[in-house]
């Protein structure tokens, strides 16, 4: 179609050439921009994007006893006991957060009673109101004044006990975290350990009130 010259072929043979290595120039020179800047980049940057497509699923809780706030709080599942008595405003001054365990994982539906510590010093005075009104009401039961309440006593308290020790007393308090108050003695039996063997040897030594 043209008659061109050999000069002017190699001419134009040697613009295609160059344009060529050029637009492989550009393409190269782009490529590396963007591998550099992936290597560049911080490992916070992808460590961040992969966090933040794994969600953390929440929780509902019931937090009652010696807390400040007691109610319903919404956490999250990888919270532990001690945040859900902070979400309740802290722990007041007559709780006894040695009977609990606040490093416990929480769990969605979980009730937790933060216990009260057990003051063993009680005026004369109401000594004898209490007595007398007990007698009047139960003139011939016996006073429940030495039976140990399995509702707020302490590990401590708890293995004074025949047959429950360290590891028994903290089933019993861990039960009652998660399950809430027993409402009768003979529930102490549903905790893992507690037989009617053993429940025998202790019903008269406790008392739910």
């Amino acid at each position: 179609m043209f008659n061109l010259s050999n000069q002017e072929k190699i001419t134009i043979i040697f613009l295609l050439i160059v344009i060529i290595i050029g637009i492989g120039i550009v393409l190269y020179k782009n490529f590396n921009n963007e591998y550099n800047l992936a290597l560049n980049s911080p490992p916070n940057f992808i460590e961040n994007n992969i966090t933040e497509k794994i969600e953390v699923s929440s929780v509902i809780i019931h937090i009652s006893g010696a807390v400040k706030n007691p109610g319903v709080y919404q956490l999250k599942s990888t919270d532990r006991v001690v945040d859900a008595v902070k979400i309740a405003g802290g722990a007041a001054e007559e709780s006894n957060l040695d009977a609990i365990n606040l490093a416990a994982l929480l769990k969605d539906g979980q009730k937790i009673i933060i216990p009260y510590k057990i003051s063993n010093q009680v005026t004369a005075e109401s000594d004898k109101n209490i007595s007398k009104n007990i007698e009047e009401v139960y003139p011939s039961s016996s006073s429940s004044s030495d039976q140990i309440n399995i509702n707020t006593a302490d590990d401590k308290t708890l293995q004074s006990l025949p047959g429950i020790g360290p590891v028994l007393s903290q089933k019993i308090i861990d039960y009652r975290n998660q399950n809430g108050l027993f409402e009768v003695i003979d529930d102490i039996k549903d905790v893992s350990g507690i037989g009617e063997k053993k429940f025998e040897g202790i019903k008269d030594l406790i008392c739910v009130q």
